[in-house]
């Protein structure tokens, strides 16, 4: 018998994560529309998050120039700050597990 190592997290949030230099480049690409708003699903269909994600979380990494609204579960203060300098919007929207 072999004694269990580690330690498991049961309240560990898995989450994807885009930058906005790629939100930029599928802009640029045409496989998101900056007119409409941008949540998991439209991430999911641009390929830049997994089918099998459940939160997205939004990074300053890259540059943005598009005016875009975003609906993401995560946002670093910078990120924010950079779509908002152009123009944009980032809403933060609530899990389940945290509305609970």
């Amino acid at each position: 018998r072999l004694p269990k190592r580690g330690f498991n997290n049961y309240t560990r949030h898995e989450y994807e994560v885009v930058n906005l230099g790629a939100i930029q480049k599928a802009v640029d690409a045409g496989t998101l529309d900056a007119k409409k708003t941008i949540d998991i699903n439209a991430l999911q269909d641009a390929g830049l998050v997994r089918k099998a994600a459940t939160e997205v979380k939004l990074l300053a990494k890259g540059v943005i120039t598009a005016k875009v609204i975003l609906e993401v579960h995560f946002a670093s203060a910078a990120g924010k700050a950079a779509i908002e300098k152009v123009g944009g919007k980032v809403t933060v929207t609530v899990t389940k597990e945290e509305a609970a």
